[in-house]
């Protein structure tokens, strides 16, 4: 193997290396807006290390037909030391501003969307608030009636037994 495709590999594994911290990058950033139960983060980490792999072994597969170098390993510290150091905070900064934004803007559009909706609930919330009290009282009214005039239909029942048997 010629040197000059071992630097050509070479910078392909700094390559992945950036490409390993970038990832890494998106599940911060995604850690910081959503907040997510134990389960899920580990399911959030096998999948990283899931496609931490992917990018290490087409590097290796692709680049070095399989054969495995100290160099690749090598170049993709670097790459990810590089991308942290250089770009990391830059990325997550810029991404977390356009993701507040984001919200903002759909927080927003849901507001003036459910104007509408708000104004006729408080404006029927009157009457109906009103109806409730009145059915509320009518139906309280009704039950304790219910209740009185099935108390003496118990009691006239036991009566009609009471005499049933003197008979």
């Amino acid at each position: 193997m010629s040197i000059s495709n071992q630097v050509n590999i070479f910078l392909w594994s700094i390559l992945g290396g950036m490409s390993i911290a970038f990832v890494y990058d998106i599940f911060r950033i995604k850690r910081r807006t959503i907040k997510t139960n134990n389960i899920i983060t580990y399911i959030e980490d096998l999948l990283y290390w899931s496609i931490s792999a992917a990018i290490m072994f087409a590097i290796v597969y692709i680049g070095n037909d399989g054969e495995i170098r100290g160099y690749i390993f090598l170049g993709t510290i670097i790459g990810a030391i590089l991308y942290i150091l250089l770009l990391s905070r830059l990325v997550i900064f810029i991404s977390l501003k356009i993701i507040g934004f984001l919200k903002k803007a759909l927080k927003t559009l849901w507001v003036i969307f459910t104007y509408p909706f708000r104004v006729a609930f408080r404006f029927f919330s009157i009457p109906c608030i009103f109806l409730y009290k009145v059915a509320k009282r009518i139906f309280k009214n009704s039950r304790r009636v219910a209740k009185i005039n099935f108390d003496k239909c118990k009691m006239a029942k036991r009566a009609f037994q009471n005499r049933r048997k003197k008979i």
